[in-house]
């Protein structure tokens, strides 16, 4: 079996792992992930996370693609085939995200931001802080992320909605709705917090209807994809002062050039898309590797198995 780890940083590390249990496998490691590994045509499993246009088409053998983080909407189009068996490390970075969420949910309701500014200026003046006891999270999508956000809410005594496809009920949050009522569910939100996948059905899904139904007091939290939310929406209702506040750890743009207007909107806290990080992430995804490795060999079911071609998750 020929197995390549195609990534920039995690090589050593998850050859480390598969050595240690996988003695008789050989495997390669690529770093540079803007041409196709060595060998791509004799590969039986790629461990990856981006992938050059039409990369999968070239490897006709391969039966098994790990992905190292969450999304799965570039896939398409690096062409895999329909019998393709795909898995992703979609629990690995929910608890570093919802932790992440909560850090930025308490810092714009205690005006963090602004405190952090007026000590640059070293200008002692009182923060515009609220109290998130009693408050009402809404938050779009309830899976790996979604749950683990939800999860946390009662220790802050948030009331929690979620926003997801169906709208069945959840022992994790007090009510749940389906998508079609995210607009209503918006106009009783203190926070709006988005954690659903990239896909069809959530391009745009947050746009100006739903900002506009948020109350003026309410701020937002992407930690989705950038395509979810409509930025420019967003950016029109801080600068006219309908909204808080927004963290936005995803953007159409990644690096987010100095260029960019975004970064001096008032009320908007960019980050570099880092939610997800913690010292141990690659450990964590190596362990799945072999995991999932030592699935494949014993002939059984592969953890977080995502299903080509609808490479759709829900909601």
């Amino acid at each position: 079996m020929r197995i390549c780890v195609y990534h920039p940083t995690m090589g050593a590390v998850v050859a480390r792992e598969v050595s240690l249990a996988h003695q008789d496998v050989e495997l390669e490691v690529a770093h540079d992930v803007t041409v196709d590994p060595p060998r791509a045509a004799e590969l039986d499993v790629l461990l990856a996370n981006t992938l050059p246009d039409g990369l999968l088409a070239r490897c006709p053998r391969l039966r098994w693609l790990h992905l190292t983080g969450t999304g799965v909407e570039h896939l398409v189009r690096a062409e895999p085939s329909s019998g393709l068996l795909v898995t992703n490390s979609r629990d690995v970075p929910a608890r570093a995200v919802a932790e992440f969420v909560w850090m930025g949910l308490l810092a714009l309701a205690k005006d963090a931001p602004r405190l952090v500014a007026r000590q640059r200026e070293r200008t002692w003046r009182l923060p515009d802080s609220r109290l998130v006891a009693g408050s009402r999270l809404v938050l779009v999508g309830l899976g790996h992320i979604g749950s683990e956000i939800a999860r946390r809410a009662a220790g802050f005594d948030v009331r929690v909605t979620a926003v997801t496809r169906r709208g069945l009920p959840s022992p994790l949050v007090e009510d749940v709705r389906p998508v079609e009522e995210l607009e209503a569910a918006a106009a009783e939100a203190d926070h709006l917090v988005l954690a659903v996948p990239a896909t069809r059905e959530t391009r745009s899904l947050v746009d100006e209807r739903v900002l506009a139904a948020l109350p003026p007091h309410a701020t937002v939290i992407n930690v989705s994809r950038a395509s979810v939310l409509d930025t420019a929406a967003l950016v029109a209702a801080l600068e006219s002062g309908r909204l808080r506040g927004a963290v936005l750890d995803v953007h159409d743009e990644e690096p987010l050039p100095p260029t960019s207007p975004l970064w001096d909107v008032g009320g908007l806290w960019i980050t570099p898309h880092g939610a997800y990080r913690f010292p141990e992430e690659e450990a964590e995804i190596a362990r799945l590797f072999v995991e999932n490795l030592t699935r494949l060999r014993e002939g059984r079911e592969l953890r977080n198995r995502v299903h080509v071609p609808e490479l759709e998750p829900a909601l």
